[in-house]
């Protein structure tokens, strides 16, 4: 019964859209998450209008923060700032010991990406502890236009008076997985 179980919760949880999953994890990439990575859950489509062109889906997702990610607007701020970042970080590079080694430790010869300053409990500026964020989204498409809008929330609450906005004259789910309360 275990394997009936986790079919269901794959296909549950399965987007089937290519184009409509690479969206939403373009969005989330731009948005301060490593959206590639991100786990989807209860991917739904909850409104419609007639003749099909207008939809509404809605999804969850479990995804990681990226803490390098910089948003436009401090990039564009920063822009002179950026050579002095790239420079520092190729002195990095330089300092490493350039020898690659394969799975059982053994030296291959190459260089060596992860070099005896990045490892060990005592490594400088290491990766802090990662951390998840889980999330509420809506898709809006419009085929006619070749559209999506892709909002994501980190409340069910702001997610459901986007979606109250965006499903006002449609045809609607009802239900445990739809949004609406009647």
């Amino acid at each position: 019964m275990n394997w009936w179980q986790h079919l269901r919760k794959k296909w549950d949880d399965w987007c089937g859209d290519h184009e409509m999953e690479m969206s939403i994890r373009g969005h989330l990439t731009r948005n301060g998450y490593f959206g590639h990575t991100a786990k989807f859950e209860a991917v739904r489509l909850v409104a419609v209008q007639r003749p099909g062109w207008l939809q509404v889906y809605r999804f969850e997702v479990t995804a990681r923060v990226n803490p390098g990610h910089v948003s436009a607007e401090t990039r564009d701020a920063d822009a002179s700032s950026t050579a002095a970042v790239s420079s520092t970080s190729s002195s990095v590079v330089e300092g490493r010991n350039m020898k690659r080694r394969d799975m059982e430790g053994r030296d291959t010869g190459g260089p060596d990406l992860e070099g005896p300053d990045l490892e060990g409990p005592g490594a400088e500026g290491a990766d802090p502890k990662a951390e998840y964020h889980r999330l509420y989204g809506l898709v809006r498409e419009d085929i006619r236009q070749n559209r999506s809008n892709v909002r994501v929330f980190e409340a069910e609450s702001e997610r459901k008076e986007l979606f109250d906005r965006w499903s006002d004259g449609l045809i609607c789910l009802r239900g445990a997985k739809g949004l609406l309360n009647s």
